[in-house]
């Protein structure tokens, strides 16, 4: 009987000392990922894969996949600092942090404003090449056309990083971020 007790105590010390172990191990396989919604919008955090939304998340945040929760294909279990787990779809989840011109301004942030020119800047001091006019707020967005340094463009709506223009050399209406336009 004490052979058995001892065989016993030495399993469950065994197991005590592994829960941790396989603890660690989970936690390691969780991967890092960010949001970012190609229509700018917020990610709907749900409480099951199609199920109730639970909050929503800005594009740029971070959040880690929970890959010891199963998902249906395509949705994934992530956690979010100040927030509960939920599922959201992994078409919206990038692998490494958006920049500032990956990130799809959205609709809402642009304000009309009464039409003015302004003239598009240089990518740098090394070129005249500048950057290109977009169908959407998004610098991995289709190019209308690539601007010079010196195209005259009209804005017609401001954002936080992009402006809403209307290029008077081909009719076309796009956007260029803010930062390589200058006010004539």
């Amino acid at each position: 009987m004490k052979k058995l007790i001892s065989i016993v105590l030495a399993i469950m010390t065994l197991v005590g000392l592994m829960i941790p172990v396989f603890a660690g191990a989970q936690a390691a396989e969780n991967v890092t990922m960010w949001v970012n919604c190609a229509n700018g919008k917020t990610l709907n955090v749900r409480e099951t894969a199609n199920g109730k939304v639970l909050y929503r998340l800005e594009c740029g945040t971070q959040v880690e996949i929970q890959s010891g929760v199963s998902a249906p294909a395509g949705w994934a279990c992530i956690s979010c600092k100040n927030h509960k787990n939920g599922f959201v779809m992994t078409k919206f989840l990038v692998a490494s942090k958006p920049g500032k011109y990956e990130i799809t301004e959205r609709d809402d942030n642009f304000i009309a404003v009464t039409p003015y020119n302004v003239v598009a800047r240089a990518l740098n001091s090394k070129t005249e090449r500048s950057v290109g006019l977009r169908v959407s707020p998004n610098k991995t967005a289709r190019s209308i056309r690539r601007l010079a340094a010196g195209d005259v463009l009209q804005v017609v709506a401001s954002g936080r990083t992009w402006s809403r223009v209307v290029d008077p050399a081909t009719g076309a209406t796009g956007y260029v971020a803010n930062d390589y336009m200058v006010r004539q």
